[in-house]
């Protein structure tokens, strides 16, 4: 409820000042809120830029940073800090990291703080949640509350090629982005460090990152993978694809080899489900340029899907893009089942035979 209600509460979207950062001058305290890691960073970081001015060159900030946490923190010592001038000139910025439980414990001495904040600090609470119906929230000015969620209707392919040109001085391929996009979701600081990997990667003059590259470097060979698994999909041999997908969990984590391997088979089935559509569209578009068109590159690459989409039949074909919609919701916590269970009942299904799928469904 409470997560939901700080959706509400006005304020500024940390993702929309990631070009631009925080207009001033300083409000008295500042609240960053949400769930993000990589939009809370940079929230945080706006705040320091502003009321301190942006680092020098060594990385130092011109003034004076005090950060605590929030459950060893007493409202005596918040308020001490806050009323005591900085030595170095300028404003001291008190940080209070992990604020709810500060916040509730002490919400009505700071809701009368909040009325009239007359600090020579400026204070900043990072919290996990703003409900817009509480008194504190209704005396925070917009300017002052940072919100650090990711929109629901957000491109993540779309975020990562602006980001890569404006931060990192690189181009990413469209398919490169999507790939991106499929590996690693909605995760700005997962993609931020990739695109940098990327960037760090790419051979002496070039500017671009390919869809080439974020395979070999970020999925680590997972498409390869993906490949094999269809390859055991295409002959009907369920069992040696669930053999190929029990393998990666031997030596990592099952809920990040789960969405990771889900990205890769989404992003592939997607292009043959995009490849078929085309080709039967009836604009006079055979299948290998149908493919090429859908991003599955010649060669051994669309002998193999080729070979798959013979497996599936026109039905499933076509139904495809729902079922990787419906296996994704469920790997993000709209399913009962393991994750692990999800992706092998998705892998199982495409296994079947047309005819027994046809009979089944």
């Amino acid at each position: 409820m409470e997560s939901r209600d700080s959706k509400k509460s006005t304020g500024q979207a940390v993702i929309d000042l990631l070009d631009k950062g925080l207009a001033g001058p300083p409000q008295p305290f500042y609240v960053v809120v949400g769930q993000d890691d990589f939009l809370r960073r940079h929230g945080c970081r706006m705040v320091r830029d502003l009321v301190h001015g942006k680092p020098d060159s060594s990385g130092d900030s011109p003034g004076t940073t005090i950060r605590t946490d929030g459950d060893s923190l007493d409202l005596a010592t918040f308020l001490d800090e806050l009323g005591t001038a900085s030595l170095f000139g300028g404003k001291t910025l008190f940080r209070v990291d992990e604020a709810d439980d500060f916040v509730s414990k002490f919400r009505q001495p700071l809701e009368k703080q909040f009325s009239n904040p007359g600090w020579a600090g400026v204070a900043l609470l990072v919290v996990d949640s703003w409900p817009s119906n509480t008194r504190l929230a209704k005396l925070t000015p917009a300017p002052s509350l940072l919100r650090c969620d990711v929109p629901e209707r957000f491109s993540a392919a779309t975020w990562a090629r602006t980001w890569a040109r404006q931060n990192h001085q690189v181009e990413l391929a469209t398919d490169a982005a999507r790939a991106l996009e499929e590996l690693l979701g909605k995760d700005l600081g997962r993609l931020d460090q990739e695109i940098a990997k990327l960037a760090c990667g790419l051979p002496p003059g070039a500017n671009t990152v390919t869809a080439d590259m974020v395979d070999k470097l970020v999925s680590g060979g997972t498409q390869e993978l993906v490949w094999k698994i269809f390859n055991a999909i295409s002959s009907g041999n369920p069992g040696q694809a669930l053999s190929i997908l029990d393998d990666q969990y031997v030596s990592g984590n099952a809920v990040e080899s789960s969405m990771r391997l889900q990205g890769a088979l989404a992003f592939q089935l997607r292009k043959i489900a995009r490849a078929a559509r085309r080709a039967k569209s009836g604009a006079s578009v055979g299948l290998p340029q149908a493919m090429t068109e859908a991003g599955i590159r010649p060669g051994f690459f669309q002998k193999d899907a080729e070979t798959l989409m013979r497996h599936l039949g026109g039905r499933r074909l076509f139904r495809l893009m729902d079922d990787l919609a419906r296996t994704d919701l469920a790997l993000k916590g709209g399913s009962r089942l393991p994750q692990r269970t999800v992706l092998e009942k998705l892998i199982v299904n495409l296994a079947v035979p047309e005819h027994r799928s046809a009979r089944g469904g």
